[in-house]
């Protein structure tokens, strides 16, 4: 029995994923996802309240992976006692991106499915959120190191969003492009030293 409930869920999240990719969220029909998957409408509901609930229980445990890889990688920045810490810590951003990047890479299915299809679901923002919560986090970074380094007001809160914007924009314009994982690092890696030279210069580091 548990057996037939694993395989409908498979096959319905399977047609579900073909569905939203080539149609769109908006645009994909449970009927037509039923259909497909070959199961019944009163099956699908045996398993998922709605298409959004469908949608989110495919990309949440990738979405969720990644949010507690990058909360364990900004712990690491967060002991700071020290204009070295600082220093440190700022050099060793690019580290972080590279792990980050490689979870991006190891589940990109999703990452598309998210960027392609995700209008009209909680990740159709997706990008921007990302991005949001970086500028936060790296207000939060800079206000802890504010003790330690020279001209720590110069940089506002709409030139943090800018900034990380910028990077986190360059690792998914560049899945969506089609460009490997290398090529990715690579203009990552650019994109932040770019970033960290400015600030470095900035703080008379």
């Amino acid at each position: 029995m548990a057996y037939d409930y694993d395989r409908t869920h498979d096959r319905i999240m399977k047609s579900a994923m073909d569905h939203f990719m080539n149609e769109g969220f908006p645009g994909a029909s449970i009927r037509q996802i039923c259909r497909d998957a070959g199961v019944t409408n009163g099956a699908f509901y045996a398993h998922y309240k709605s298409k959004e609930d469908l949608f989110n229980r495919i990309v949440e445990p990738v979405v969720d992976g990644m949010k507690e890889l990058y909360d364990a990688e900004n712990l690491q920045y967060m002991d700071i006692k020290s204009a070295e810490d600082v220093k440190r810590a700022l050099e060793r951003t690019f580290s972080s991106n590279r792990v980050l990047i490689g979870y991006v890479y190891e589940h990109a299915d999703i990452f598309r499915l998210i960027l392609s299809a995700g209008t009209g679901t909680e990740y159709e923002n997706f990008v921007d959120d990302l991005a949001k919560e970086e500028a936060e986090n790296t207000a939060g970074f800079l206000k802890t190191c504010s003790r330690y380094i020279g001209n720590s007001d110069v940089i506002s809160a709409n030139l943090i969003r800018n900034i990380a914007h910028f990077v986190v924009s360059s690792v998914f314009d560049g899945l969506m492009a089609g460009r490997t994982i290398e090529e990715v690092i690579h203009d990552t890696e650019v994109a932040s030293e770019f970033c960290l030279a400015g600030i470095k210069h900035l703080f008379d580091m």
